[in-house]
């Protein structure tokens, strides 16, 4: 079923509205997920975001996966599709069964996946983590349907950012309350709290 320019600005709006009125970061990762496969009529997908100190790519959110696919092993970043996450490029393949790339392509199998597009989830040209959706079936993806995939994974980035934005905010003003409180502990003597 090809993509139609109503699917993607609808995905996009929808994905556009949860940035701004949600706090809850998994909700609007699983609404990208949601619309990448439901738009490409996919199998399942997932996002996962780059931890750089362990290098590898941790599952934030997925859809249709088993537990045993999720749970198959650690997804490292210079393993596991290396292309799409370091090169920053879309990543096609069409049939796991002729790939070498893939860093677990028996647990592709056995999960009925033939096969996947991976793109990277970008923020300000850093990558952050991968956006991936898997299909039952080998296929071939249009440049129409890889581009818009990958601006559902640039809006992943968005929220990502968006969301640890507002956490270091918190945190920062948390502390200057703390800080606060214990001036004026210091000045009264009193934790105010005794009347």
């Amino acid at each position: 079923m090809p993509l139609g320019e109503k699917d993607f600005f609808s995905a996009f709006v929808s994905i556009s509205k949860a940035i701004s009125s949600t706090r809850n970061l998994k909700d609007v990762l699983d609404l990208i997920v949601k619309h990448g496969i439901d738009s490409l009529d996919m199998k399942a997908g997932a996002i996962s975001l780059w931890n750089k100190k362990e290098n590898r790519l941790e599952l934030i959110t997925q859809r249709n996966l088993s537990r045993e696919f999720i749970n198959k092993g650690p997804i490292l970043a210079d393993k596991s599709i290396p292309d799409s996450v370091m090169s920053k490029r879309p990543v096609v393949v069409p049939n796991v069964e002729n790939d070498r790339q893939l860093q677990y392509p028996e647990a592709c199998k056995k999960e009925g996946i033939q096969s996947i597009l991976a793109v990277p989830v970008v923020f300000k040209d850093n990558v952050i983590g991968a956006l991936r959706l898997y299909d039952s079936k080998s296929r071939e993806f249009t440049y129409k349907e890889i581009e818009f995939i990958t601006a559902l994974a640039e809006q992943g980035g968005i929220a990502v950012e968006n969301a640890r934005y507002m956490e270091k905010m918190l945190k920062d003003h948390k502390e200057e309350m703390e800080e606060l409180w214990d001036w004026f502990y210091s000045m009264t003597g009193s934790t105010g709290l005794d009347g």
